[in-house]
């Protein structure tokens, strides 16, 4: 093991303070770091284990901390999360991010890192990454919410079952999104507390990161009433389209009654009857029956009856 393999995670370094960030956990380059940071196991393991909720865990010499950026998928209709891992000392800051794609927090914020002293600081640096990543919750919920209002149109125009598909989807999304955001707000609610001094002097904007959190929850919480509310109107508007639907098979099969009951009356025995004497008559017979009910089939489905 060598030294360019914690050398190549070095972003910057300033004033005595280091920017440690680790895009494969399983590498070489996290044992490294934890040999010369005094990494704790535990947090090393918890970083090779991906895909977990927001914590913060206290170590001897710094803090771990896990939290998760939220993203939503237009065409499945679901959140996917985004993880980054921390570990924040006195004089460094270590981040660790599994993926194969360069990390959006690390593009966003390392421009401001370079350019502006003040963030040559682990509080200071750690918060703006949090900050950054907590700030992509609303946008979430504000595609959520086009989706939701998109819905309601089309409700009122066409109750399809794709719709109802479309709204279980976004609640089991909005259900995920909840749970993340609260483990993110946790995590942050303990920040606030710390008597660290790198943590002391950013608690303002720990607290607004709080307050976009709790901000993100109540939206998240009323969208999913309101889904509730559509998914009412759903039903209700396909409860009447049904009826709608019966309406109009009971009004035609009231007209045919009279005709059946001529038919069966007289029994159409009459000399003349078209095909009663040719060979092929029940073929006719039958090809028209078939005939008669693929066009039904055809009209059925052009009114949006099944």
């Amino acid at each position: 093991m060598t030294d360019s393999a914690a050398a190549s995670c070095l972003i910057g370094e300033r004033n005595g303070f280091c920017w440690y960030h680790v895009d494969d956990p399983k590498g070489p380059a996290l044992d490294e770091l934890a040999a010369q940071l005094g990494l704790h196991e535990l947090a090393i393991e918890d970083c090779r284990n991906h895909r977990q909720r927001a914590k913060l865990e206290e170590y001897d010499g710094h803090l771990f901390v896990i939290f998760n950026s939220i993203h939503f998928n237009p065409e499945k209709q679901e959140c996917w999360f985004g993880e980054i891992d921390f570990f924040v000392g006195k004089n460094f800051l270590v981040s660790v991010r599994e993926g194969p794609t360069p990390s959006r927090t690390v593009a966003a914020v390392l421009p401001k890192f370079r350019s502006d002293p003040t963030m040559a600081h682990p509080g200071r640096l750690f918060q703006s990454m949090l900050d950054f990543m907590a700030d992509q919750y609303l946008p979430v919920l504000d595609t959520v919410e086009d989706r939701i209002e998109q819905i309601e149109e089309q409700i009122l125009e066409n109750p399809t079952p794709r719709l109802l598909a479309d709204i279980f989807a976004l609640r089991r999304a909005l259900i995920d999104f909840r749970r993340v955001a609260l483990a993110g707000r946790e995590a942050i609610n303990h920040l606030l507390y710390r008597t660290e001094p790198w943590f002391r002097s950013q608690q303002p904007y720990f607290r607004n990161i709080y307050d976009h959190i709790v901000r993100a929850l109540d939206f998240a919480e009323t969208y999913r009433d309101i889904l509730t509310g559509v998914l009412d109107v759903h039903l209700s508007a396909t409860a009447n389209h049904t009826n709608e639907i019966m309406k109009s098979l009971t009004f035609w099969a009231t007209v045919a009654i009279p005709f059946l009951l001529i038919t069966g009356f007289f029994g159409m025995n009459f000399p003349n009857l078209p095909w009663l004497e040719s060979s092929l008559g029940w073929m006719y017979a039958l090809l028209t029956m078939i005939a008669v009910g693929v066009a039904m089939g055809v009209y059925f489905k052009y009114r949006g009856w099944f």
